[in-house]
């Protein structure tokens, strides 16, 4: 559907006392003229930007005019295909039949977004293409500039997706030409059904289903498509691979494996989830460490109790966990007698973090900035591995009354 249908629908929803506020729904864009038009990409760049070398939850291929974008998590992870045809400037839409049947078409060049959740955010960050993000989750984001979008007004609040649903009236009001909305599956995506329903484009954000944190790292090829920034997206992933690979292939050369505990409250009494067959188990391995409950198939966590814990005693050497409830002493229950524990080896992810805006920056950049992670993980493992590391996301959890905090980048 072109720009000038969605506006109109926007329109109708205003009328019709859909849209709050009394603004107009009406914040169409020009067509872009010809000149306007970024030129396609050769041959050789077509072929370059259609490779993907860690990434199993989406593929793309880049035609002549226009580039396929499909998104396919594995079965495990609930299955589903989502298939959009990126059009370039200046092209017309291929057939919708064969493989393309049924697919949904987005016209590039794309000069706005939202998005319910913070990686594709964080992605456009990366990419330098923050001015274009005209709607986000919520006001809790780490990144300064990010945020400044939501306090000016730049940006609208449409609703974070740990939340619920987007909030339709305010993405009508605004009309962005894309619109990221991560989903549960892709067989469960009510969201996304409902956003396109509404005229306008939207993509699935789930770059969750991956298990490994390179694959993770690569969506930001996914972002670049849509953004038509595959120039920078594709060096600045060498770079981040080059140095993750780097720091694994050393921390592989180490001559012990620590032994990891990760852990979260799972909310079911003295139970505790745990990464098994995930991109958190498989960052511990690349640092050079073994995973307690980890197992090669199966699901991504399972959950153990605290006595199955603690049979693994001083074996463990360091406890990791995103919760920020375990900063609290005593919060642990019967882990509190756990060696790593007492002796101070349980660390949090969350030393970037701004708890007066709910914010956290492991939320925001871990699965896009990878090689930080890793390093923080090979630097706590293997310290002579990486002499003078500064940690990213580590600290440890039991800080005293003040909360985790870094240096603003």
């Amino acid at each position: 559907m072109s720009r000038w249908t969605r506006a109109a629908v926007a329109s109708v929803w205003a009328l019709l006392g859909c849209v709050g506020g009394g603004e107009s729904a009406d914040t169409a864009v020009a067509e872009p003229d010809a000149d306007s038009c970024a030129p396609a990409p050769s041959a050789d760049q077509r072929a370059q930007y259609s490779e993907l070398r860690h990434a199993v939850g989406f593929s793309l291929s880049y035609e002549d005019g226009h580039t396929v974008i499909t998104t396919h998590p594995p079965v495990d992870q609930g299955g589903g295909e989502d298939v959009v045809v990126l059009v370039s400037c200046g092209h017309a839409a291929p057939p919708l039949s064969g493989r393309l049947a049924g697919a949904h078409v987005i016209e590039r060049p794309i000069r706005t977004v939202a998005a319910n959740e913070d990686l594709s955010l964080t992605r456009m960050r990366v990419l330098g293409l923050r001015d274009r993000v005209i709607g986000v989750g919520s006001r809790g984001i780490f990144d300064d500039g990010l945020r400044a979008l939501f306090d000016s007004g730049a940006a609208a609040e449409i609703g974070a997706s740990f939340h619920g649903p987007p909030r339709f009236e305010t993405l009508l009001s605004i009309d962005p030409d894309v619109t990221f909305l991560s989903t549960a599956s892709l067989t469960d995506a009510t969201s996304l059904d409902r956003t396109r329903e509404l005229g306008l484009a939207a993509v699935p954000a789930v770059s969750w289903v991956e298990p490994t944190l390179l694959g993770q790292g690569e969506w930001l090829h996914y972002v670049a498509a849509l953004m038509g920034a595959e120039d920078i997206a594709r060096p600045h992933f060498d770079e981040v691979e080059a140095r993750y690979l780097e720091l694994a292939t050393r921390a592989a050369r180490a001559d012990r494996a620590p032994l990891v505990l990760w852990i979260d409250p799972s909310g079911a009494g003295d139970r505790w989830v745990v990464p098994s067959n995930s991109w958190k188990a498989r960052a511990i391995q690349d640092a050079g460490g073994r995973v307690a409950f980890a197992r090669s198939d199966g699901p991504t966590t399972v959950e153990a109790t605290s006595e199955e814990i603690l049979e693994l005693g001083d074996s463990i050497f360091a406890v990791v966990t995103e919760s920020i409830a375990l900063n609290e002493p005593g919060s642990t229950g019967a882990l509190e007698g756990l060696p790593a524990v007492v002796e101070g080896r349980l660390f949090s992810v969350h030393r970037r973090a701004l708890p007066e805006y709910d914010a956290y920056d492991w939320y925001e950049s871990a699965v896009v900035e990878v090689d930080k992670v890793l390093e923080d993980f090979v630097a706590l493992l293997h310290p002579d591995l990486v002499p003078g590391h500064i940690p990213h996301h580590l600290i440890p959890a039991r800080t005293g009354s003040e909360p985790a905090r870094a240096p603003r980048p």
